[in-house]
């Protein structure tokens, strides 16, 4: 029984190790969830705002164009990839947390504090063993969010006809479009990048950008008419240039939310750490524990080893989230957007006619140029190649 007892004793902090990190892990995904429709909830004016009017015509009410392809089950990678990082960041301040206990509250051989030993141990086991398996860790994010854009791009790119679809009549457009759809669904990350370039690359290597194909080809390809260009110049106006200005602002805002929430913890903890390593500082000058270890020491003792590490992991959970460089990122590409938006607006001003097809689709070139360099960017803001551990 008494050793029954015992191993129940040095169990106890490994268990509770263990059930810490299953609830933080559980608790940012509900956290995240219940955060998403909060801003859905603040943004809903924004959203409704942005509503285009009932006789602009939708993208996916076009003979040619199809909507994304249906596939798996939508998996939250992101928020898959940052609760990883968020625990990794924690681990470390736990470690030293069991180990302050042990030490400055337990007596070295008993039962209690080898269970805090061992749970110092897990914890840093664990935070290696993540660390060194989850190689590229960022990969199945970054992949799922370039593809989706890349869909997304590609429905435009047909409403246009520039690019793969500059010049072509619908047939021709569709046997395009599914080849294209096809290699894009199965891309991994190499053929993702490549297929991202706004060019195209003939037999003998060589790379002809879009832009420059619009203005080669000039009204020599498909005719279309003044009204029909019209007509996808609103889309075009409403469904992409619009809407994704309005996803760039509210990500920013976003962005610069959780900013500034991440920042004040962050000095919040420094401030504390300075605050208690001052009154320990005091507290031994004075001769506070000259009478054996009181509870009051203790628990400053306690604080003025654990403070830095929590310090360190609100830092790191800053650096996971790169808040700050997203949202510049955002903001940047929000206004080459309202620009590209003035210019399409007054062409949209401009008399009606077939002859403005050549101009939109270069605006469309350079539009699509704008938010691929913006996935460039985001792509190297949070790509990691192993998550970095808060030691």
């Amino acid at each position: 029984m008494l050793s029954r007892a015992s191993a129940l004793v040095v169990s106890l902090p490994v268990a509770g190790t263990f059930w810490l990190l299953v609830v933080l892990d559980f608790g940012y995904l509900l956290g995240r969830q219940w955060a998403h429709r909060r801003r859905r909830r603040v943004a809903r004016p924004r959203r409704e705002a942005w509503s285009p009017a009932p006789d602009i015509r939708r993208p996916i009410d076009y003979p040619t164009i199809l909507p994304r392809p249906a596939g798996d089950t939508p998996v939250d990678q992101q928020g898959r990839f940052r609760a990883t990082g968020i625990r990794l960041a924690v681990l470390p301040a736990l470690a030293v947390t069991c180990l302050t206990v042990q030490t400055v509250f337990l007596e070295h051989g008993g039962d209690l504090a080898l269970g805090f030993v061992l749970a110092e141990c897990l914890l840093l086991v664990s935070m290696v063993w993540t660390v060194w398996t989850s190689q590229e860790p960022s990969q199945p994010w970054v992949t799922s969010r370039i593809r989706a854009e890349l869909f997304r791009r590609e429905m435009f790119l047909l409403l246009a006809a520039v690019g793969p679809y500059l010049g072509r009549t619908d047939q021709e457009a569709e046997q395009v479009r599914d080849a294209r759809l096809s290699l894009l669904a199965a891309a991994g990350p190499a053929e993702l990048s490549t297929f991202a370039r706004l060019c195209e690359r003939g037999p003998d290597g060589t790379e002809k950008h879009w832009q420059d194909a619009v203005w080669l080809l000039g009204d020599d390809g498909v005719r279309v008419t003044g009204a029909e260009i019209t007509e996808r110049m609103r889309t075009y106006l409403d469904y992409r240039v619009k809407r994704q200005s309005l996803f760039f602002e509210l990500a920013a805002g976003t962005c610069e939310g959780t900013e500034d929430k991440l920042g004040r913890t962050a000095k919040a903890a420094v401030l504390a750490a300075v605050a208690v390593a001052v009154a320990y500082a005091v507290l031994l000058h004075s001769g506070g524990t000259g009478g054996g270890p009181s509870t009051t020491s203790a628990v400053i003792a306690l604080l003025a080893a654990v403070l830095p590490p929590l310090c360190n992991m609100a830092l790191a959970v800053q650096n996971l989230f790169a808040s700050q460089r997203l949202a510049s990122s955002y903001r940047e590409t929000r206004q080459e957007l309202l620009e590209h938006e003035h210019t399409l607006r007054r062409l949209l001003a401009e008399p009606a006619g077939a002859e403005r097809a050549v101009p939109f689709r270069s605006l469309v070139v350079r539009v699509e140029s704008t938010l691929t360099e913006e996935l460039r960017r985001w792509r190297i803001i949070v790509a990691k190649t192993e998550f970095d551990a808060g030691l």
